[in-house]
């Protein structure tokens, strides 16, 4: 393992660091392995309950390392665009909230890599671009359908045909991100939100994501989904113990 990735442990919260800015954190091969290993740990590690994604004050990730690229041959491509694909399915389907914490340029896979997260909070100096099409490529990381469905079919078309780049404002006006906060609050402001939703029901928060995730053909199948997942967690001893602290603790303050 090289010093490219690098995983730590907040308290509840698995924070993952991309280190490799002189290249803006492109992701050449070997990184992409780190990084694909460090979060299928993190997503199956009962004691991290929550993941954030962060990358440096000057990149986040500008995704595929385009100087190695172009040293594979179609069999090496066609393995680390899976390398990506797995990626974006383990950030996406992972039982636990995952949170990109992005400053500077999120461009290309490192966008892609960002939609696949729950939420994207963004330092002010953000920009993010997919040019795959100038370099002769298409998008990966079901970014296809999640980009439209975050920014609208308009956006995503300006974004993916169009060469537009988007700056931190642009991006929070139009959904792509969240939350906006200075460079030097990014970190703090992503792991406190993760430490938030890491408080919380873990079974609960394991049924929320599986029903935002899956897909459904009618009305009636998404209601039938949403019934079958509040009963399980009702039925969890952690739904009810959480319910008699709650009355018992507005007991208490009727307590005279």
């Amino acid at each position: 393992m090289s010093d490219q990735v690098e995983s730590e442990r907040v308290g509840a919260v698995t924070v993952v660091r991309l280190r490799r800015p002189e290249a803006h954190n492109a992701l050449a091969p070997d990184m992409l392995a780190e990084l694909l290993e460090l979060a299928q740990a993190a997503a199956v590690d009962p004691d991290a309950r929550a993941i954030v994604l962060i990358g440096g004050t000057r990149a986040f990730s500008t995704g595929e390392d385009l100087y190695r690229a172009a040293e594979l041959d179609e069999e090496s491509f066609r393995a680390q665009i899976g390398a990506f694909q797995r990626l974006a399915s383990v950030l996406r389907l992972a039982p636990k909230p995952t949170v990109a914490a992005v400053a500077g340029f999120a461009y290309g896979g490192g966008l892609e890599i960002a939609v696949n997260c729950d939420a994207r909070v963004a330092a002010t100096n953000a920009r993010f671009a997919c040019p795959e099409v100038e370099w002769g490529l298409t998008l990966t990381n079901g970014s296809s359908v999640l980009l439209r469905r975050l920014i609208g079919d308009g956006w995503a078309r300006e974004l993916l045909l169009f060469g537009a780049v988007f700056d931190a404002e642009t991006a929070l006006r139009i959904g792509l991100v969240t939350r906006l906060v200075d460079v030097g609050q990014l970190e703090r402001e992503a792991i406190g939100m993760a430490h938030q939703a890491a408080g919380f029901s873990p079974h609960a928060m394991r049924l929320t994501k599986r029903l935002l995730n899956d897909e459904y053909d009618s009305w009636e199948s998404v209601l039938e989904a949403e019934t079958g997942a509040v009963t399980a967690a009702f039925d969890s001893g952690d739904v009810k113990a959480r319910l008699r602290e709650f009355v018992a603790r507005k007991a208490g303050r009727r307590t005279p």
